[in-house]
C-alpha cells in the first residue's frame, strides 16, 4: 500500500479524539455554554472548541490534509486525503450531564476508509481500527455479536431534528421496534456504531444521518465482522443508514421493504450484495 500507513493513521486520530476528549471532561463545568439554540439541538461553545483541537493534531501531522467536520471543513493541498469528525456527538447529553457522548474521527484517501477512532471519555473507551489492524476496543479486539434473528436483537436509533415534518421516519421506528426484542435512542449515533461493533446490540439504523455521524463507527463496524449499508444519498454528506452485526441483517431489510420507495429517496431499492 502507498501513501501514509494506516496504523500512523490511526495513531493520529486516537490521539486527536483522546486530546478533544480531555479538553471535554475538563470544561463539563461549561457544559450549558451555547452558541445557538434550535428546537430539539443545541449548538455549544465545546462542539466548536474540540474540532478546533482536533484539527490540529491532525495538521500538526498532516498540514496538507483537508478535514470535513461538524463545525465546518478545512481544504488541504493534497486533497487525496480526508478526515471526517465528529467533534462531540451527543451534544445534547453532554449539556444535561449524561455521559453518554463521544469524540469521532475518520480518515479516507480517495473515498476509502483506512482508519478510524471514537472515544467515550466518560466510559474511558477508545474505539479504533485501521486497515491494518483489527477493531478493538481499549487495545482488546471486538466483534460484533452472534445472534441471529431480529426478535432476539436489540437496535439502537436516531431521529432527525425535524423528525415531525418526516412520518415516515416515525413509521420505520415503529416497524422495527415491534420486530426486534428492543430498540433503543441513546442520542450519539457514534457511540451507537461502537456498541454495535463491540457486540453489545444487533443493528443500528437512522433515517437521516451525516458523514460525520458514522464515518468512524461503519468502518469499526466493518472491521469487526458487521454489515453496513447506505439506503439512499440524500445530500453529499446525509444519508438514511443502516448497519448490522450481519446475522440479522436480510430480515431487517424484508422488515423495511414497504417503506422502500421512501427509503431509498424514490429510487430504486439499493441492496448490498
Amino acid at each position: 500500500m502507498t501513501g501514509v500507513s494506516p496504523r500512523d493513521l490511526l495513531a493520529c486520530a486516537a490521539e486527536a479524539v483522546r486530546r478533544a476528549g480531555a479538553h471535554a471532561v475538563a470544561n463539563q463545568s461549561r457544559r450549558t455554554e451555547a452558541i445557538a439554540v434550535a428546537e430539539h439541538d443545541v449548538k455549544l461553545a465545546l462542539d466548536q472548541e474540540c474540532q478546533a483541537i482536533i484539527e490540529s493534531v491532525i495538521h500538526s501531522a498532516y498540514p496538507s490534509h483537508s478535514i470535513l467536520g461538524e463545525e465546518g471543513r478545512r481544504e488541504g493541498g493534497d486533497a487525496n486525503y480526508r478526515w471526517i469528525v465528529d467533534p462531540l456527538d451527543g451534544t445534547v447529553n453532554f449539556s444535561h450531564a449524561l455521559p453518554y457522548w463521544c469524540h469521532s474521527v475518520a480518515v479516507q484517501r480517495g473515498g476509502e476508509t483506512l482508519a478510524a477512532a471514537v472515544f467515550a471519555p466518560v466510559f474511558g473507551e477508545v474505539y479504533a481500527a485501521s486497515l491494518e489492524t483489527p477493531a478493538v476496543c481499549n487495545e482488546e479486539p471486538i466483534r460484533v455479536s452472534e445472534i441471529r434473528t431480529l426478535g432476539e436483537s436489540v437496535l439502537l436509533t436516531g431521529l432527525e431534528r425535524n423528525f415531525d415534518q418526516h412520518p415516515q421516519s416515525v413509521e420505520v421506528a415503529r416497524a422495527v421496534s415491534l420486530a426486534a426484542q428492543k430498540m433503543r435512542l441513546m442520542g450519539a449515533a457514534a457511540l451507537d456504531l461502537c456498541q454495535l461493533a463491540c457486540g453489545r446490540v444487533e443493528g443500528f439504523y437512522e433515517s437521516g444521518i451525516h458523514l460525520w455521524d458514522v464515518a468512524a463507527g461503519e468502518f469499526i463496524i466493518r472491521r469487526a465482522g458487521g454489515r453496513c449499508q447506505n439506503l439512499a444519498q440524500l445530500s453529499e454528506v446525509k444519508c438514511r443508514f443502516l448497519a448490522t452485526n450481519g446475522h440479522i441483517h436480510d430480515e431487517l431489510i424484508a422488515l423495511l421493504r414497504p417503506f422502500e420507495i421512501w427509503l431509498s429517496g424514490a429510487t430504486t431499492w439499493r441492496r448490498q450484495h
